[in-house]
C-alpha cells in the first residue's frame, strides 16, 4: 500500500466490515482479501498551484489547488474542524505565513556557501 490517507481510508473501512460481519455473524468480504484502489493523487505546489491526477486526467494550476482544497476539508470530520482549518488557511494566506506550510529555514548556525570544485573543506569551527 502507498503511505498516503487514502490506503488507509481504504483499509479501515474494510476491517469495519469485517469486524460488523463477524459480529453479526454472517459472511463477509474477508475471503476476497482487500483490494486496493488507486483514486488518484494530488500535491500542492505553491500558493494557489497544484498538480492532480485522477484517473486519465491530469491538470495543474488554480482549478488543482481548489480541487485539493475540496478534497482536504471535505475528509475531514465534523464541521467545526472543516470550518477551523479553512479560516486557518485563509489567515494563513492573507498574511504570507509560509512558515505554516513550508520548511523555510535552515539548520541553526552558520549557513555555509557550496565549496568550488578542487577547494579542500576545512573542519568546522568550535566556539
Amino acid at each position: 500500500m502507498p503511505g498516503v490517507s487514502q490506503g488507509a481510508m481504504q483499509m479501515g473501512r474494510y476491517v469495519a466490515r469485517v469486524i460488523d460481519a463477524e459480529l453479526r455473524d454472517v459472511p463477509s468480504e474477508r475471503a476476497a482479501g482487500f483490494h486496493y484502489r488507486d483514486k488518484g493523487s494530488m500535491a500542492t505546489i505553491g500558493k494557489w498551484r497544484a498538480v492532480a491526477e485522477i484517473g486519465r486526467a491530469h491538470f495543474g494550476g488554480l482549478l488543482a489547488w481548489l480541487a485539493w482544497m475540496a478534497l482536504h476539508l471535505t475528509v475531514l470530520i465534523g464541521f467545526r474542524n472543516r470550518l477551523a482549518v479553512l479560516f486557518s488557511w485563509i489567515y494563513g494566506y492573507v498574511f504570507s505565513r509560509r512558515s505554516s506550510r513550508l520548511i523555510t529555514r535552515g539548520a541553526p548556525g552558520e549557513l555555509r556557501q557550496p565549496l568550488a570544485p578542487g577547494t579542500p573543506a576545512s573542519p568546522p569551527r568550535r566556539s
